[in-house]
């Protein structure tokens, strides 16, 4: 029996492998890209469902994932920033605070009636105390 070994060509296997890893990564950047452009939040949910990867993926490649902590840090900072600076956002604090003032003054005012019922009580205990002595 003569022992014959095999030459494998896995070069189509490797060359296949290497451009679903480039494709994947295209589409990882060309999502980031829209997600950017659309000024839409950017996390790791949203990369992977946009780019149609796993979250793992991401995760795995260290410097898809610090591009996507980083912008996800600043799209967060943005949002902030906005809502701070909105007129929207001192209006509605407005009228929280106006409505906090105004549950407060309802809470003084019944606080105020129930302390002028117990000075009378006071006083009508006294007086009887008064009349017995």
């Amino acid at each position: 029996m003569s022992e014959n070994t095999w030459m494998r060509d896995t070069s189509g296997l490797a060359a296949h492998a290497q451009s679903r890893k480039e494709h994947k990564r295209n589409a990882v950047e060309n999502t980031l890209t829209a997600l950017l452009r659309e000024q839409k939040l950017i996390n790791f949910n949203t990369v992977a469902k946009a780019a149609a990867v796993s979250k793992a993926y991401l995760y795995s490649q260290a410097d898809l994932r610090e591009r996507i902590e980083a912008l996800r840090q600043q799209s967060l900072e943005q949002m902030v920033r906005e809502r701070a600076a909105s007129p929207l956002a001192r209006e509605k604090t407005d009228a929280s605070r106006d409505l906090v003032i105004l549950a407060k003054d309802r809470r003084i005012k019944a606080l105020e009636e129930e302390n002028r019922a117990l000075k009378k009580q006071l006083q009508a205990a006294l007086g009887k105390t008064y009349d017995q002595l």
